[in-house]
């Protein structure tokens, strides 16, 4: 076997990408962080979270879906697109619940004397109630038989009427805290930022794009990968998307989260949790769908895959309510919603790989237990069918 053969035609090769495709990821999420710092350092506490860092750490998100498109044949571009669907909703899910169960875990297991971690209720119910918002507007949408640009433009416009809201929210909320000059902290590129009083802002910009840059060649990878594992196992690859793209995807997420949370800015780190959320399913799905398809002039048969993705934009919906009212009605997030938070990830990933069992035919207790709530979707007259009329009746015309 050929060495291209070998690394994207069988599962160990595929995997052994998107590892390499994730750990380059990590490295150039120092590079954002640095950037979006000094960019936001004049934004409020859980404003920057939502905006810029939610932003920077959710591009490649963004660029999966850019690729997934790009890469696709005319053939297999609703799978794709329902792959691309996978990944950032499979991203959500592990922003929703793995990055807070590790930011909780890292804060308590590494800063002295906190016992707990206290998250501004202003910033869980604004955040909040746009991503279920966003989350209803997917299931409702890509229930249509048919998608156009135009799903990808009202998408879009959803986020611009959030991200509207929360910079307007900025003026009514404290005072920001002014970033130090001092470069105290280390970093080669943090000390390029800060060379001089001079040009550190577009300084700044220029590492936010060359990072993009490489992150975007990361993403195809990540793309290549998973479409690799998939082919060698026999399975969608939305699957392989909904656990292994997304977990490599938010690993700037994670990082920045994190960082976030042992500084102390708990609000930041939950919003960034939050506001990347809603940046996944509005602008890295609806921004490059809209592009795509008004440039391309096509629009995708939907109505097989978008069946396909009914139980798990569902899931999705169901993990966000859970894990907000967790956040929302705890006082303070301790060690025992680590263990909460574990569990209900453990709970997901049993279901999605039971789910990619169910469709090759598996009569495994996973598969059969999956494919149960699938087909309770699915059935005539149930909630697949009564959304496709829904989607439809709002989106006929486009």
């Amino acid at each position: 076997m050929d060495l291209y053969n070998l690394a994207f035609h069988t599962w160990y090769g595929g995997l052994s990408i998107m590892i390499l495709s994730s750990m380059i990821i990590a490295k150039a999420c120092d590079v954002f962080e640095i950037a979006t710092d000094y960019l936001g350092r004049n934004m409020s506490e859980g404003v920057k979270g939502a905006s810029l860092n939610a932003i920077g750490s959710s591009i490649p998100e963004l660029l999966t879906t850019v690729f997934f498109l790009a890469f696709a044949s005319h053939a297999n571009l609703a799978r794709d697109l329902a792959a691309s669907i996978g990944g950032n909703t499979g991203s959500a899910i592990f922003n929703s619940i793995a990055i807070p169960m590790l930011v909780i875990g890292s804060v308590l297991a590494t800063v002295p004397g906190v016992v707990g971690l206290k998250i501004s209720k202003k910033v869980i119910l604004r955040d909040g109630l746009f991503l279920i918002a966003a989350e209803i507007l997917l299931i409702i949408l890509l229930s249509s038989k048919y998608i156009t640009h135009w799903h990808g433009w009202a998408f879009t416009l959803f986020y611009l009427v959030y991200i509207v809201y929360t910079i307007f929210s900025m003026k009514n909320g404290q005072k920001p805290e002014q970033q130090s000059d001092s470069p105290e902290e280390e970093g080669k590129c943090l000390q390029y930022v800060l060379k001089s009083k001079t040009g550190r802002k577009s300084r700044s910009w220029l590492l936010l794009i060359a990072s993009t840059l490489v992150i975007a060649i990361a993403c195809a990878g990540l793309v290549e990968g998973c479409k690799g594992i998939s082919d060698a196992l026999g399975i969608n690859p939305l699957f392989v998307a909904l656990i292994l793209i997304a977990a490599a995807s938010s690993v700037p997420d994670t990082i920045i989260s994190i960082r976030d949370a042992k500084k102390g800015n708990y609000d930041d780190s939950l919003a960034n949790i939050l506001g990347s959320n809603i940046f996944d399913i509005s602008i890295s799905l609806g921004l490059p769908l809209a592009l795509f398809l008004l440039i391309t002039g096509q629009k995708i048969e939907f109505t097989e895959a978008g069946a396909t993705l009914v139980d798990i934009r569902v899931v999705l919906l169901i993990v966000t309510l859970i894990t907000i009212g967790i956040f929302y009605f705890s006082k303070t997030l301790k060690k025992r919603h680590v263990l909460i938070l574990g569990i209900l990830y453990a709970v997901f990933i049993l279901y999605a790989i039971g789910a990619a069992e169910y469709y090759t035919g598996s009569k495994s207790y996973l598969a059969e237990t999956a494919g149960s709530f699938i087909k309770y979707l699915r059935q005539p007259g149930g909630l697949g069918e009564w959304l496709q009329e829904i989607a439809n009746y709002f989106t006929s015309n486009w």
